[in-house]
């Protein structure tokens, strides 16, 4: 997905959230959109679990989030020697992040994170049932 690949966002923020969570932050979102709101919704990406969060934003992968922020867009095989790793890993990495639009691609098919920063939330009390 390269949804953000020409501009980059101020924010994202990495949550876990179960999914009645999620829904209900929805239909609050929803009901403002109904009433004629215009909310100005943060860029927002959830997880139902610590474990999928984890499974997803590895430290390998958060490790080649950090050094595309440092140096900048560019190619797969580029990343993989800055990073002194192998270019399939690499690749399967990118299209992980990409899947989840923690990065992008430019116009120029360069990889590069659209985003100035990463904020994570996460909660250790679990919700009440």
């Amino acid at each position: 997905m390269t949804s953000r690949a020409t501009r980059a966002e101020t924010e994202i923020t990495v949550v876990v959230r179960s999914p009645d969570e999620s829904r209900r932050e929805l239909r609050e979102v929803a009901r403002a959109l109904d009433a004629g709101a215009r909310p100005d919704l943060p860029s927002r990406l959830s997880f139902r679990t610590m474990e999928q969060l984890l499974g997803v934003l590895t430290p390998g992968r958060w490790l080649l989030i950090e050094r595309l922020h440092r140096e900048g867009p560019m190619s797969i095989r580029a990343l993989a020697r800055a990073l002194g790793r192998d270019y399939r890993g690499v690749h399967a990495d990118v299209g992980a992040l990409i899947a989840h639009d923690l990065v992008a691609r430019d116009e120029n098919r360069k990889i590069f994170v659209p985003w100035v920063k990463i904020t994570a939330e996460i909660s250790v009390a679990e919700e009440a049932a």
